[in-house]
């Protein structure tokens, strides 16, 4: 469930159709993954999520798998 949010996010924020996005979400996958879409992505997690990222952990969120992983932590 959160994986396909997180795709809806990163669609989103990348102006791309999910059904469009690679199966591996990443800077090397998806282009104009830039630092500038980094945080307009974080941004937007935050608010679909209703969560607040630690701003030292945005340089790590750089994938489908660690986005994921970060949010459901924040979960717990």
């Amino acid at each position: 469930m959160i994986e396909g949010r997180v795709r809806d996010v990163i669609a989103s924020v990348f102006s791309v159709h999910p059904d469009e996005l690679p199966a591996r979400l990443d800077p090397d996958t998806l282009p104009g993954w830039t630092s500038l879409r980094q945080v307009q992505l974080v941004l937007a997690l935050e608010q679909e999520f209703g969560v607040e990222v630690d701003p030292a952990l945005v340089p790590e969120l750089v994938s489908e798998r660690a986005i994921v992983e970060m949010l459901a932590e924040a979960a717990a």
